[in-house]
């Protein structure tokens, strides 16, 4: 029988430790990620707990918690994502994953998170559900078709994949396109900023009353989120009303034709949600990109808006939201995901 102890590591000495379990498993792992993720986060500190193999006295797998302030009902909740769940190939299945979770589970309340939450990955989906996450919703993916003969095909429905009728539907799908009727009677106008400067703080405190679950998107989380971020090269497009005060904002990148939109926010009016998306969409058309891809988790509000622009939800993809909150007195509120308002950057890539 195979033997594993489990530590609590620690991120600014364990790098050493930490890192190369990441760079075996994960895709996304760098030097540079760990230090932006694990040691820069405005809320402190990520854990990290590790398993060592007794017989080679070797590491083979880690995971980690990350920070997050959140607002719930507006009062501020401070929480983890479970996130870099990495097991070397040779030690799944015998039970170091069971018992670095079983740590993780036992332990995150002495660190002040009043509960956990995370998107795992197809493969580590069963894992999470069977050792006491539950499910909150599904993370929907949703996509708007702009250019459809440079889009990778697996973002494609498999009637839409033959060049004739790329063409055809590209045709169409640009005469019917809600962006190009929208028109600005309120003043709005475009700034496309490089930092994320006071203006949004104040945005934030005016917006953020109308979501009962979301995450903070303050001045100071967004800079490091985005700006900081080594993983990818993220864009700004913001609506201004007519005192030239900021009303709205996405955050976004560009990868292999496809524009990822990470975040939103915008105050609660009609109108303005219908002038950034549209004016986004134009912006977007203008570029060498096929489609706009959106993930989101909450309620029906943003997911009837993107379906007027002609976004729709791709069927191949069943990933979800999960939560461990050792039966919070407010449990069933964190579970009920129309609650909630949850985009790409609410996760801990």
């Amino acid at each position: 029988m195979k033997n594993y102890t489990i530590i609590k590591a620690e991120v600014e000495n364990n790098k050493e430790d930490i890192l190369p379990i990441l760079l075996r498993n994960l895709d996304i792992a760098s030097s540079q990620r760990y230090d932006w993720n694990y040691k820069q986060c405005p809320y402190g500190n990520a854990l990290c707990w590790l398993a060592k193999f007794e017989s080679t006295d070797s590491f083979v797998g880690s995971t980690s918690l990350f920070p997050r302030k959140l607002l719930i009902n507006k009062e501020p909740t401070y929480a983890a994502i479970a996130g870099d769940f990495a097991i070397d190939k040779n030690h799944r299945g015998y039970g170091p994953a069971f018992k670095l979770h079983r740590e993780i589970l036992s332990k995150f309340n002495d660190f002040g998170y009043k509960f956990i939450y995370g998107i795992p990955n197809k493969s580590s989906r069963t894992f999470f559900l069977r050792i006491g996450y539950k499910e909150i919703g599904k993370y929907k993916r949703y996509i708007k078709l702009l250019k459809t003969v440079i889009v990778p095909k697996e973002y494609l429905p498999k009637y839409l994949r033959s060049n004739i009728l790329l063409k055809i539907f590209d045709f169409f799908n640009n005469i019917v396109s809600k962006d190009k009727r929208v028109k600005n009677k309120f003043g709005y106008s475009i700034e496309m900023p490089t930092i994320f400067d006071e203006r949004f703080d104040m945005l934030w405190e005016k917006a953020s009353k109308q979501f009962n679950i979301i995450g903070e998107r303050s001045s100071s989380f967004l800079n490091w989120r985005y700006e900081e971020s080594s993983t990818y090269y993220y864009k700004i497009f913001c609506i201004l009303d007519d005192k030239k005060e900021l009303a709205g904002y996405l955050v976004y990148y560009v990868k292999d034709n496809i524009c990822h939109v990470v975040d939103m926010l915008f105050l609660p009016a009609d109108n303005l949600i219908n002038f950034l998306l549209a004016n986004f969409i134009l912006h977007i058309r203008t570029k060498e990109i096929g489609a706009i891809v959106i993930r989101y988790m909450g309620n029906s509000i943003i997911e009837n808006k993107l379906k007027e622009f002609n976004f729709f939800l791709t069927k191949n993809d069943d990933a979800i939201v999960v939560l461990y909150a050792a039966n919070l007195p407010f449990e069933s509120y964190l579970l009920n995901e129309t609650n909630w308002y949850f985009f790409t950057g609410d996760s801990d890539i």
